[in-house]
């Protein structure tokens, strides 16, 4: 198992790598980027030589094995399993059986609930018409269009249609034909829903007086009133039991459980023992995979504000004690904790270890529907305080990719690929910027293989490529497509918009020299400024002329001024002077 330490530097170390405190660094040096994107080279290329390998079949076949088959069905047996009115030739409805006897050419033909697509009833004049169509292969619409069937060459009824003048026997068919499909489609469901439930091993009892750990609360909870109890130790398994009644118990064994957890109460509202399932149990009504044990850490059984010498003093003396028993409230439910969970682990004779999460690399994000502190552990990345929890194992990855990595973006999302291909990824939306690098280096050094993007993907039609065709998938460059889209490509952008943009500062200096050089005035209409320069240097005035110009601009002012003071009138006309150039 790997461990994970602190040292006198705040530096953590995980799996022989060392991982920096945010506090001390917040940015990454160049030289540790440069050797994350080196190693992440590696690991793409490793996760695509896997690949291939996993996928190469015999003769490079990579067929998909959950190709959709047409599925049959059996009604009955023997003829003699039949009802015995189907003699009557009328449509009639086994619940039994689960079918539907239709009469066709003077034969009653059974037809399984599964086989029928749908039924509808429609009234035309004085007859009611009852039409049942039927899921064939080969539709050319719906869900069932890809389904194969093993001939070829058979021949399917698509749908029937009977008609009657007794509008209400044709009601009563029509409800009970949809009523039994509707308690088929919900017993399915719950089939499936129920598949990955397996039967758990007995669990063998302690003779003698086991280890427990009392008064705490399971979650999921039980049936009826809400209260603690004991979980003890025994030879193969833990056992929850209520006190209220014996009949509600929560049976752990240790083969059916693929991480133990163990997390303090430092900063938490509670302290708690974490059982993540290999396969999900039955609690009650509610199928989980996740089972917790836990203890309030403010419990009002260790408040003293009720005591007499609380009474009687007031002041900083009170806050100060009370914060010193909290802390050792704390510190003895830590202890008691940790200690029954490795009482759990050495019971279990190795099969199981303590994990704990590791709070000073943890990151906010949105696994569900609200934003929870995710902390990474040994093995797994885990949310545990609040339910719906959250268990990812670290060996199931395949990729983990961070998209709407983006300057200017104040968060991003990561979505967790897994080995599973047929398992939807997972998406945790809304993980801040500030822990981009924290997380990036995190998953280097537990060897995740993480890319990067700028715009958010479709993973259902990505997963849906891949279970096509994986082998396809991994000759083609695997998971690369992502790595170029990754820190790759934005470096390569960035040196192209960066070289663009130098280059328009040098178009942008040549036109501004070129115009400087030219001499032209911002004053000259464009024909002259479209005249040789020899020619609008000839046309200009020297500094004599337009000193002269001045003067007599400034006593025109003046005369105005003093003929407006002396003037009756409201109308003032100006003089007219006789100009160089000008007019009378």
């Amino acid at each position: 198992m790997v461990k994970a330490e602190s040292n006198s530097s705040g530096h953590t170390t995980i799996g022989g790598r060392v991982l920096r405190s945010r506090a001390r660094t917040a940015t990454l040096d160049e030289s540790v980027l440069n050797q994350i994107k080196e190693h992440q080279r590696e690991l793409v290329k490793q996760k695509q030589s896997q690949g291939l390998k996993r996928f190469s079949g015999e003769g490079g076949s990579t067929r998909n094995l959950n190709e959709p088959v047409f599925e049959k069905f059996e009604s009955y047996r023997r003829e003699s399993q039949l009802p015995n009115k189907v003699e009557e030739l009328r449509i009639m409805v086994d619940h039994r059986a689960q079918s539907v006897i239709l009469p066709i050419n003077q034969f009653a033909v059974p037809f399984h609930i599964k086989t029928l697509k749908n039924v509808s009833k429609s009234d035309e004049g004085e007859f009611t018409y009852l039409r049942i169509n039927f899921v064939t292969p080969g539709q050319l619409s719906g869900k069932k269009d890809d389904v194969p069937f093993d001939d070829p060459n058979a021949t399917f009824i698509r749908n029937v249609s009977y008609r009657s003048t007794n509008a209400r026997h044709f009601d009563d068919l029509y409800n009970e034909i949809n009523e039994m499909r509707r308690v088929a489609a919900k017993r399915e469901a719950e089939q499936k829903e129920m598949a990955d439930v397996v039967e758990q091993d007995q669990l063998i009892l302690n003779k003698q007086r086991p280890l427990s750990l009392p008064e705490v609360f399971p979650r999921p909870a039980l049936e009826g009133k809400r209260v603690p109890g004991n979980l003890t130790i025994h030879q193969n398994g833990v056992r929850f039991m209520s006190p209220l009644r014996q009949d509600q118990k929560i049976d752990i064994p240790f083969s059916n459980v693929k991480h133990l957890f163990y997390q303090p109460c430092d900063k938490e509202l509670i302290v708690l023992i974490h059982f993540h399932l290999k396969s999900p149990v039955m609690i009650g009504k509610r199928k989980t995979k996740d089972v917790q044990f836990y203890r309030e850490a403010s419990d009002v059984q260790f408040d003293e504000t009720g005591n007499r010498k609380r009474r009687y003093r007031t002041g900083d003396e009170d806050e100060i004690e009370l914060e010193q028993e909290e802390r050792r409230h704390r510190h003895m439910l830590n202890k008691e904790f940790k200690h029954f969970a490795q009482r759990i682990a050495d019971a279990s004779n190795g099969r199981i270890q303590v994990d704990i999460p590791y709070r000073d690399l943890g990151f906010n994000g949105v696994p569900s529907r609200a934003s929870v502190l995710l902390q990474p552990t040994t093995d797994c990345l885990v949310h545990l305080s609040d339910p719906p929890f959250l268990v990812v194992t670290l060996s199931d990855i395949e990729i983990v990719h961070l998209e709407r990595v983006q300057y200017g973006l104040s968060s991003f999302d990561m979505v967790f690929v897994f080995s599973d291909f047929n398992r939807a990824p997972l998406h945790i939306s809304s993980v801040p910027t500030s822990s981009l690098d924290d997380v990036k280096q995190w998953l280097d050094s537990v060897d995740v293989c993480v890319t990067e993007g700028a715009v958010n993907l479709n993973w259902g039609a990505i997963m849906k490529t891949i279970n096509d065709d994986p082998y396809a998938f991994f000759q083609e460059g695997g998971w690369g497509f992502l790595q170029a889209d990754g820190s790759d490509a934005s470096d390569a952008s960035d040196s192209e918009s960066a070289s663009e943009f130098d280059s328009e500062l040098d178009d942008g200096d040549e036109e501004s020299t070129e115009y400087s050089e030219s001499g032209s005035d911002f004053g000259e209409s464009e024909e002259s400024g479209s005249e040789p320069e020899e020619d609008s240097e000839d046309e200009g005035e020297d500094w004599d002329e337009l000193e002269a110009k001045a003067a007599r601009d400034d006593q025109k002012k003046r005369r105005d001024r003093d003929d407006l003071s002396g003037s009756e009138t409201e109308d003032v006309k100006p003089r007219s002077k006789k100009s160089k150039g000008g007019f009378k």
